[in-house]
């Protein structure tokens, strides 16, 4: 009955504040933006002709991927800031988009600076137990962070999936921007998820660094992805394991 409750309540917050707030989908709209015209760069045309139509019919197909992953992976994590009683905020990160945008231009979009912007994390009132009922702290941040990574790993996994079945090019593109994203916010570098989890949580960021890698050598193996998914979460719980094994129960003193 406890649980069943609990379940009720994490739905009716959902319904209640996982909805974007107008400055947040400005935000999460001009990183969709910036990105879908990174990871199309190179596709305005066939060879060295330039072609509008074509690259506009890319483009579309870029913003639509590129949408899909950020909201994905945002709501995520607005699902389990909820779940711990905080409320997850997106905020665009306007230097790096910017950084982004002119490492397309110099590497004729070979690279793709993939750090759009970060989460922030607003504190609920009300009855609260375990590590969350002091209010918001660092290890509650990391924690909320690492569903980003996994959100981004999982995505990879499915259009990885649909690339093998299907052969559309637009479900390698979207593998790719998500194992890129993955890894680029897994490095520590304000505001990435990796940044959140490394000073927020070291075991959240051990698991999620654990699982950005296996991931990405699993992928491009020729293991089926249905093998790859549990792999990957077994790997990241070993360096879990270690991380605990190796540092944290020798030094861990709570979590704030």
């Amino acid at each position: 009955m406890a649980a069943r409750r609990l379940w009720f309540e994490w739905f009716d917050s959902l319904k209640r504040y996982a909805n974007l707030r107008p400055q947040e989908a400005r935000a999460l709209i001009y990183s969709i933006l910036v990105i879908g015209f990174i990871i199309t760069f190179r596709k305005w045309g066939i060879s060295k002709d330039i072609d509008f139509f074509y690259g506009f019919v890319n483009l579309l197909g870029g913003l639509l991927i590129a949408g899909i992953t950020l909201y994905g992976r945002l709501m995520l994590q607005k699902a389990a800031a909820l779940g711990a009683e905080f409320q997850a905020e997106y905020k665009m990160w306007s230097l790096g988009l910017l950084i982004a945008l002119i490492l397309a231009f110099l590497t004729n979009g070979n690279l793709w600076f993939l750090i759009p912007g970060g989460i922030y994390l607003h504190f609920m009132p009300g009855h609260r137990l375990g590590w969350v009922r002091y209010g918001l702290n660092y290890f509650g941040v990391g924690v909320v962070a690492l569903f980003g990574t996994i959100g981004n790993v999982i995505l990879a996994m499915i259009f990885r999936a649909l690339y093998s079945i299907t052969s559309i090019e637009l479900f390698y593109t979207a593998f790719l921007l998500n194992i890129i994203m993955a890894i680029w916010n897994i490095i520590p570098i304000p505001p990435s998820d990796g940044s959140r989890m490394f000073y927020g949580s070291r075991m959240a960021y051990s698991f999620g660094l654990g699982l950005v890698v296996s991931s990405v050598i699993l992928l491009y193996s020729k293991i089926p992805v249905y093998i790859t998914i549990p792999l990957a979460l077994i790997i990241g719980g070993l360096w879990w394991l270690i991380q605990y094994i190796i540092w944290e129960r020798h030094n861990y003193r709570g979590p704030y």
